[in-house]
């Protein structure tokens, strides 16, 4: 063995050491994905990111029925107008808090605790910072970002207050992600459940309390979004802390670190981009479903709801390869990133398929839990949407898994290539096929942007692959 990899074994057993010291539930509790079974443990670990992302839709998905069968189908457009403005900001933020992510996966493989601690610190200044800022422009610029949409001036006020509301306090939802993101760098994925199913049973019974009883419509909806955020937020860090010796900052890694910086913005960056790109694409796409009526309007939210309950399982998994890919990448174990990928992209293709097969067969009485009119022109219009994207949820799970394996290595640009790919797709034919197919032009753009943008990254990992230790030097950032 060479002095770089007894150094790095050296770290890994280090940072073990700290582990057990620190106590024996903390080690329990996190996983180390550099040894094992790569099925075994890409499992394991996507299984509470699956009932995560399963509890989140459901406080989702309990704030459009609420609000669809409680108030009225105009506040049901008016939150699904401003899907695409919460998207987008949403988006922004989740950029830092994956590159925090990538850098503790990457430590974490490598050994380095020290690192690990200073991407917690530093991550607090990066989600104060990028709070605020999203905040005030989320504030300032709601009216004139539903105008640009051309958001139904019968809605808008109700999309603005809405807006104001979840996007402006988006700082709380950031600390939550920011923590669950450092946690699932550790190979923790259990400790953000928990708090996630805390959150959406509170956002739950705040949907309840503010839109029944105290009859706040709207505003109720997006103020106990807002709030259950908050609690969970506060708690899942002072447990983090708690739980987890090892990771307490000491004196010296409150200090600002140039490095670190430039660490988080280099992997963020791009990813930002990749995002920012998408969803202002999205904007021209939300523009043409805007200008069909508040019936089109109200179909595209209670399809996008459908899509991504649709998709939890096998986009859950998916996601678990960036945090195996960075552990693996920071030990300088390619082997097992190729074996995992050969072992793990049949498993979510075949989740996906299953997801297709259920959908198809139950988009009908899938999109009426969203609105009591079984006649109504929204309903009809949500099943087509439901039906068409679900064909291709194979493609959607491969560009996840394809993106998360780059990411988990830090190759970012060429994420940001493939959703430029997907963007470009999506758009041409939203604008060709619309006026000729109406709606069904809008409905087809998603999957087939799916299927070209994963021809980027396909062809990277292919080329990385034929010689993965000479490709991957000049990714390495740790070690």
């Amino acid at each position: 063995m060479n002095d770089s990899g007894r150094q790095e074994t050296q770290g890994r057993q280090a940072n073990q050491e700290n582990r057990v010291a620190s106590g024996g539930a903390s080690s329990a509790q996190t996983m180390d994905m550099t040894h094992g079974q790569p099925q075994k443990l890409l499992i394991l670990f996507a299984i509470p990111m699956i009932l995560g992302g399963v509890f989140q839709l459901l406080y989702n998905t309990v704030d459009t029925i609420v609000v669809g069968r409680f108030v009225s189908e105009d506040a049901l457009a008016a939150i699904g107008a401003t899907s695409t403005s919460t998207l987008l900001i949403n988006v922004l933020g989740n950029s830092f808090t994956n590159a925090i992510t990538i850098i503790a996966s990457q430590a974490e493989g490598a050994g380095l605790s020290k690192r690990i601690r200073q991407a917690m610190t530093h991550s607090v200044y990066m989600v104060t910072a990028v709070g605020v800022i999203l905040g005030l422009v989320s504030f300032f610029g709601a009216r004139p970002f539903m105008r640009f949409l051309g958001c139904d001036p019968s809605i808008i006020d109700l999309s603005v207050l809405y807006l104001h509301i979840v996007c402006g306090l988006t700082i709380f939802s950031l600390w939550y992600q920011g923590s669950a993101a450092l946690l699932r760098g550790i190979g923790d994925s259990k400790t953000p459940l928990y708090f996630l199913i805390f959150s959406s049973v509170l956002n739950v019974v705040l949907d309840l309390v503010f839109v029944l009883a105290l009859k706040q419509g709207v505003a109720g909806v997006g103020w106990a979004t807002v709030i259950s955020q908050a609690v969970s937020a506060l708690i899942c860090t002072v447990y983090m802390l708690k739980r987890y010796p090892r990771l307490r900052p000491q004196a010296g890694d409150w200090q600002v670190d140039l490095t670190m910086i430039r660490d988080l913005v280099h992997f963020a960056l791009p990813m930002m981009i990749q995002e920012s790109v998408l969803t202002m694409g999205m904007f021209v796409i939300t523009a043409v479903i805007n200008s069909f009526g508040k019936d089109t309007v109200a179909a595209y939210a209670i399809g996008s709801r459908v899509e991504a309950l649709a998709a939890v399982a096998f986009s859950r998994l998916a996601f678990a390869f960036s945090v195996y890919t960075g552990q693996n990448f920071g030990a300088r174990r390619y082997d097992r990133i190729k074996e995992g990928l050969k072992k793990g992209i049949p498993m979510v293709a075949g989740l996906a398929i299953l997801s297709s097969v259920v959908v198809l067969a139950f988009a009908g009485p899938l999109a009426s839990l969203f609105l009591s009119d079984s006649g109504s022109e929204a309903l009809a219009q949500a099943t087509d949407m439901i039906r068409m994207e679900a064909i291709l949820y194979i493609a959607l799970g491969i560009i996840y898994t394809l993106t998360s394996t780059l990411r988990g290595i830090g190759v970012v640009n060429i994420t940001l290539l493939s959703g430029l790919f997907e963007l470009i797709s999506k758009i041409g034919c939203t604008l060709l096929l619309s006026p000729i197919i109406g709606t069904r032009g809008i409905w087809l753009a998603a999957p087939l942007g799916w299927v070209l943008g994963i021809l980027p990254s396909l062809c990277w990992l292919l080329w990385w692959a034929k010689d993965p230790e000479k490709h991957s030097v000049k990714y390495h950032r740790v070690g």
